[in-house]
């Protein structure tokens, strides 16, 4: 968590960790496992939509939405962190990816608004495609004009909430770059095929577009050029998903702590012999460098910086990988009962992992790194941890 916060973002903290503890508490995760309880995803994101959460990026004209600071980034930054120390289901970047792309459009008059904002509609951000791209360069998806007409085609993988969602924000190729197009789920030629992956508390799915028919004011313009648009939801999400690994990372930091000073051997807490507290600092630097470095690219998306894709990259190749390694740690820390199904450790290695892979690898981060600085392919081997 960043050191200074405005009086509104404790107030936001405060309450929206007060409500996770409440209604998620770790013995809830395992009843989302197994949907023993019939969990209601929707009911669940329309309660957090009444918190506030999805409409943090809301236009000035709505009353009752809105940033509490006036930095919506670094607002949802702060959300979705929270969310991720309790690995709360959550569609907070699809739909701030849907209330930010659809700029100042008046909730009354535009019914996909007012459905993301109130939470009765949920948006699902389709950007990645098959063999890994996820890069808007290489975006092959397209949308084609015809007539009043966009006829989109092409494919989208690993679209978290896809076959829940009720409207998707598909990345495509449109016009002369890249724009994002508003697709309703239930549109002809639309195919979700349900997928679970590593990450049990969450779905994901593969979105086929065949021929897809939305009328030409389904393209977001927001008030900026298509491109600028589809970049700035590209980072926007990926500052949420930083977010949202630095926030499990800190919070299994905080129970290996916990336990190094309440698990008792040899007659003294585990916590006290030396070869675990050098590797317990060295857990605990590595969780304060992904903080630096999250809350850096977070800051530059919020500001709109010139640096902003750069520190973007830098954040998702060192927290994409460091990550691992630190649950890995505390996993080994917590000796036998941290590899057992009852902990709660595989769980946030089942989220960070699965993070990892999306919006970009850190491999394919640190290729686009050498992009920006202009490094040669020929040394592409660096290091940059």
């Amino acid at each position: 968590m960043r050191f200074e916060l405005s009086e509104e973002q404790r107030f936001l903290v405060d309450t929206t960790q007060s409500f996770l503890a409440k209604e998620l508490p770790p013995t809830a995760l395992r009843a989302w496992m197994r949907n023993a309880a019939g969990q209601d995803y929707r009911q669940w994101w329309r309660t957090c939509a009444g918190l506030g959460w999805s409409g943090i990026f809301a236009p000035e004209s709505c009353d009752d939405y809105g940033s509490v600071s006036g930095a919506p980034v670094v607002d949802a930054a702060i959300v979705s962190e929270i969310a991720g120390r309790a690995l709360a289901p959550s569609a907070l970047p699809g739909c701030s990816v849907a209330v930010r792309a659809l700029g100042d459009a008046a909730p009354d008059a535009d019914p996909t608004l007012r459905g993301v904002l109130d939470g009765s509609r949920i948006a699902a951000f389709a950007l990645e495609e098959p063999a890994g791209i996820w890069n808007l360069d290489a975006i092959a998806t397209s949308a084609r004009r015809e007539g009043d007409d966009l006829v989109l085609t092409g494919s989208k993988v690993n679209v978290p909430d896809a076959a829940t969602a009720d409207v998707l924000v598909v990345a495509c190729q449109v016009d002369d770059g890249v724009g994002l197009v508003l697709v309703p789920i239930d549109a002809a030629g639309v195919d979700v095929t349900q997928k679970r992956g590593l990450d049990l508390l969450r779905e994901f799915g593969d979105v086929r577009l065949d021929n897809v028919r939305v009328g030409a004011d389904a393209l977001l313009s927001a008030g900026a050029p298509s491109s600028k648009v589809a970049e700035d939801a590209r980072r926007l999400a990926t500052c949420l998903q930083l977010a949202e690994t630095v926030g499990a990372v800190d919070h299994l930091c905080g129970l290996l702590l916990d336990y190094a000073h309440t698990r008792h051997a040899f007659g003294r807490p585990i916590g006290g012999f030396q070869a675990l507290k050098h590797r317990i600092a060295d857990v605990t630097l590595w969780v304060e460098s992904c903080k630096g470095t999250a809350d850096a690219a977070v800051d530059a998306v919020s500001e709109d910086s010139d640096e902003a894709e750069l520190l973007v990259s830098v954040a998702k190749s060192y927290v994409g990988d460091r990550s691992i390694r630190i649950v890995q740690e505390c996993t080994q820390m917590f000796g036998g009962i941290g590899l057992t199904w009852e902990h709660d450790a595989h769980l946030y290695l089942r989220r960070v992992t699965t993070n990892r892979a999306l919006l970009g690898t850190p491999e394919q981060h640190r290729a686009h790194i050498a992009r920006l600085l202009h490094v040669s392919d020929g040394v592409g081997a660096w290091d940059f941890h």
